[in-house]
């Protein structure tokens, strides 16, 4: 059953995109913020980075956190790692994901794509 969950763990990881790098981001309840309605999930990371969630064209799997704690990197991670690319064309290179702690050891990793959010309005 382990060794099940492992392969589609990876499968999901190479379906989801072929070429792309893989960025996972923790939520944190206490600091980040979730707004949902029927259509899409939008994450806010430190307030401030916003990502969102398609329901049908995104997935969502729950996995085991501590196989994945490991690849969480902050968002000031990512762009200090990335600062000789030119912002925002920096995020085409990559595939973006939110990895959500559960009550126990499980966590649902959600696969999201950065979006701008100016004066409150939607810029994609």
């Amino acid at each position: 059953m382990k060794n099940l969950y492992f392969i589609f763990l990876f499968a999901f990881f190479n379906s989801s995109s072929q070429n792309d790098a893989k960025i996972i981001f923790l939520f944190e309840k206490e600091k980040d913020i979730l707004v949902s309605n029927q259509i899409e999930d939008i994450y806010k990371i430190d307030g401030k980075h916003t990502f969102k969630f398609i329901r049908g064209k995104h997935e969502k799997v729950e996995v085991n956190y501590s196989s994945l704690k490991e690849k969480v990197i902050t968002y000031d991670e990512f762009i200090r790692q990335n600062k000789d690319k030119k912002y925002p064309e920096l995020f085409t290179h990559y595939s973006f994901y939110i990895l959500m702690k559960q009550k126990d050891s499980t966590a649902c990793l959600i696969q999201v794509e950065k979006f701008w959010m100016v004066e409150d309005k939607i810029i994609d």
